[in-house]
């Protein structure tokens, strides 16, 4: 049944054709005057366009922009603090984000930090608690992350070799321009990267220790079997709008908790594949890929019910109530057949991993609790995902 939940989805989504020729008009509602337009330097701002398309919007309704390019994907904490420095000095009232997840956790942190006196590295440690945030605006180039309506940014720190989380309310962003014609350009990786993420964030919360609930579950899985018929199809036909407009919304829908309250989460995937992001700089996505087989192979015994309905609803697998580990382990190739016909690696030598630095990255894993382990559906400890990531090799 479903436990006890507080959710408050504040972001106001401006969705569809040209949805980014209105933000002119919306952030003048929203009585912004100075914004600081935050993006990676991709080629697509400045061929299509879209950059100065932006700047001239604000410029029109008397409001003031500034800039701050060059993410990566990992966003780094330097520019981080590059972007707060610049914003204190400038007194900017929003941070506008145009890109994908990492902009948008970058600008997310930026605003956290721009109304602090504390590092802002200190929220991601835990060792202080967000209060307030400038607020977020997204231009949304990339789906994947859902970042444009979650509460939660992850940063890198490249000298320390740590990618950690901040969760809170505060830093959902305000609003979000969500046009699914900017993403038809996305190379075919990126995109299916982006389709890996959104799977693998419902699939963190559908894989739980909780008992059923029928209308999160039905969700859930209405989501997963709709990314596992129009992925590999968004990709043969990448200027298909209908398509490039359902994974859009899933993105955010997939990641809001939209299908994830109410119940107890795992999120032992993310934690472990952010481990391959923080030492090699691996794409969010390929991490996910390559460790969500290997764990699921690791603990579908656990709850071996759960995992045969997801086979048989998300992928057609035929369970009769007696061949439940069968079944559910069929869902497990299954999972990792998917992510092949997108291209998406399903282990490190898919990708060329090294496999010699495990201990490195089980240093870096936040294991938590009295049992001073991670995940939901089964507790894991640092023997638990060794065995993991050597199962991934």
């Amino acid at each position: 049944m479903l436990q006890d939940f507080n959710i408050c989805i504040n972001t106001n989504f401006v969705f569809g054709k040209d949805a980014q020729n209105q933000i002119g008009s919306k952030l003048k509602q929203m009585g912004i005057q100075k914004v600081l337009i935050h993006h990676d330097n991709g080629k697509f701002l400045y061929d299509g366009g879209l950059l100065d398309q932006i700047k001239k919007q604000l410029s029109q309704k008397g409001i003031e922009s500034l800039e701050l390019g060059g993410v990566l994907p990992n966003p780094r904490l330097s520019l981080v603090r590059e972007g707060i420095h610049l914003a204190k000095k400038e007194q900017v009232d929003m941070v506008l984000a145009i890109g994908g997840g990492s902009v948008i956790d970058s600008a997310k942190a930026i605003g956290l930090g721009a109304v602090s006196d504390t590092d802002v590295w200190d929220f991601f440690t835990g060792a202080e608690i967000p209060k307030s945030s400038l607020p977020t605006g997204v231009i949304l180039t990339c789906p994947a992350t859902g970042s444009e309506s979650s509460d939660v940014a992850v940063i890198n720190h490249v000298e320390l070799g740590k990618k950690l989380l901040v969760s809170s309310p505060v830093i959902r962003p305000a609003i979000a321009f969500m046009n699914p014609q900017l993403t038809c350009s996305l190379p075919p990786f990126l995109t299916a990267c982006g389709v890996v993420d959104m799977f693998s964030h419902v699939c963190e919360r559908y894989f739980t220790p909780d008992t059923e609930i029928g209308v999160i579950d039905r969700m859930a899985e209405g989501i997963l079997k709709t990314l596992v018929d129009i992925g590999p199809k968004v990709l043969q036909e990448p200027h298909n709008y209908a398509y490039r407009a359902e994974i859009m919304w899933i993105g955010s829908i997939a990641h809001n908790d939209t299908v994830g309250i109410g119940r107890v989460q795992d999120w032992s995937t993310h934690v472990i594949g952010n481990e391959l992001s923080a030492l090699y700089d691996t794409p969010h996505g390929a991490t996910l890929s390559i460790i969500m087989g290997a764990w699921m192979r690791y603990v579908y015994q656990e709850k071996p019910e759960r995992f045969a309905r997801f086979a048989k609803e998300v992928f057609g697998v035929q369970w009769n109530g007696n061949n439940t580990l069968e079944a559910a382990f069929q869902g497990i190739l299954k999972t990792e057949e998917y992510f092949r016909s997108m291209g998406m690696p399903v282990s490190f030598g898919d990708y060329g991993i090294p496999t010699d630095e495990v201990e490195k990255m089980l240093d870096q894993i936040a294991f938590g609790g009295e049992d001073d382990s991670i995940g939901g559906i089964k507790r894991l400890n640092r023997e638990d995902c060794r065995r993991i990531f050597e199962t991934a090799f």
